[in-house]
């Protein structure tokens, strides 16, 4: 069975398509995507950690529902938790 996944939009490709736009139709605007948080590379860092069973299945149940991966749920709490987003 094939998971339905949300594709990440493409930095080369959004700068593309800005390229591509009429200037007559918004003038001659910079945009800054580096800024978007979805076109954000951020390190990442494998680690092991012990969590609670039932803290864990809710975090695993949000991210089915949502169609996510678990760890992406985790960092969003823990960057709200630490004030990072």
């Amino acid at each position: 069975m094939e998971k339905n996944r949300i594709k990440r939009p493409s930095l080369k490709k959004a700068k593309r398509m800005l390229r591509a736009m009429p200037t007559d139709m918004f003038g001659d605007v910079e945009i800054d995507l580096s800024t978007l948080p979805c076109l954000r590379k951020v390190q990442k860092e494998k680690i092991t950690a012990n969590l609670d069973t039932d803290l864990l299945a809710e975090i695993r149940s949000f991210a089915r529902k949502n169609k996510v991966s678990y760890a992406n749920v985790m960092n969003d709490i823990l960057r709200k938790a630490f004030g990072l987003s």
